[in-house]
């Protein structure tokens, strides 16, 4: 597997000296683990283990994702059945071709997580990230204590099996192994660091976003800045020219403080693109909810990543946002 790191200059307070800090997670390979299996028998054994050793990971990824029923009466014997299907055979080819070395990406989450530590040393930390094939069902889910990886979801948009899958191109475009990172701590930070709910007005959206992205940043500095936002390149440079106009798009009709749902779904929802805004990528409010916060660090060097999450005071992040006009 190639995960790329990038550099493109980070500065204080994110870039930091994180080499004193301790992290220890395991990794495991639940897709292998099956693969050992020669029979529906040694597969039910396989079964016992994991459970016993994942618990609540591996009963979400079997009962929710597998849509294994509780009352199945042998889920080996389904587990099985599954792993030898001929379909799911083939994408468990591709994950092990493509995630045969995973060394890369477990250093980088370790030091995502040595990141996250130094910044918040009261957050909690995974003790073992698991891998999966979850028959695209899902990319990253964290409980308060493991994470689970479908690797299935990051073999990339050109990928023979992903090709065939009924998704809409968007989503097949970010199935990519480059935003797998990120997936990471965003599903880590909104399970076990952020509220439950981003609140209720536009504004409330802006500024929850903006915070997890900047935690995003704060645990990744060095990787780049559109893979941040789960941007490519193109989108994320669209973003930036359009801030301005966007953002007097939002004033000037209004929406700063609406509870409008459908209005939040269009900006802070996966979709093709933002809506009412021509060529855009999606997310917009997400986005600019990060330049929003970035405004409001930038002017205010006292104020930890640990102070800023902790805020509540919304009125003080807005009031120090100035949209910039692009040159």
């Amino acid at each position: 597997m190639a995960v790329t790191l990038f550099s493109c200059g980070s500065s204080d307070p994110l870039d930091v000296d994180v080499s004193e800090m301790k992290v220890q997670i395991e990794f495991e390979r639940f897709e292998q683990e099956f693969a050992k299996a020669a029979s529906a028998n040694e597969m039910e054994k396989v079964n016992q283990t994991l459970m016993a050793k994942a618990g609540e990971l591996y009963e979400f990824y079997i009962f929710d994702l597998l849509s294994v029923s509780p009352e199945h009466d042998s889920i080996g014997s389904y587990l099985w059945y599954f792993q030898n299907d001929p379909t799911i055979d083939l994408v468990n080819q591709d994950i092990n071709n493509k995630f045969s070395d995973m060394s890369i990406l477990q250093d980088r989450i370790i030091d995502m997580f040595k990141h996250l530590k130094y910044h918040l040393p009261a957050a909690p930390l995974p003790i073992r990230i698991v891998t999966y094939n979850s028959a695209f069902r899902y990319g990253v889910t964290s409980t308060s204590n493991q994470i689970g990886l479908g690797l299935d979801m990051y073999l990339g948009a050109s990928n023979r099996n992903i090709e065939q899958l009924a998704f809409p191109q968007y989503m097949k475009a970010k199935m990519d192994d480059q935003f797998l990172p990120v997936d990471i701590a965003n599903s880590w930070a909104m399970t076990n660091i952020f509220a439950e709910s981003p609140g209720e007005t536009f504004v409330s959206y802006m500024i929850y976003y903006g915070k997890l992205i900047y935690l995003v940043d704060a645990m990744m500095p060095d990787l780049e800045d559109c893979l941040k936002v789960r941007y490519t390149q193109s989108e994320y440079d669209f973003a930036l020219a359009s801030e301005f106009d966007v953002w007097q798009l939002l004033v000037d009709r209004n929406w700063i403080y609406s509870t409008e749902v459908k209005l939040i779904m269009r900006y802070f929802h996966d979709a093709p693109t933002t809506v009412e805004i021509e060529g855009s990528p999606d997310r917009m409010g997400q986005f600019m909810g990060w330049q929003m916060v970035k405004q409001y660090m930038e002017k205010n060097p006292e104020v930890t990543v640990k102070d800023l999450i902790e805020e509540t005071n919304e009125s003080k992040i807005l009031k120090a946002y100035k949209a910039e006009e692009y040159e």
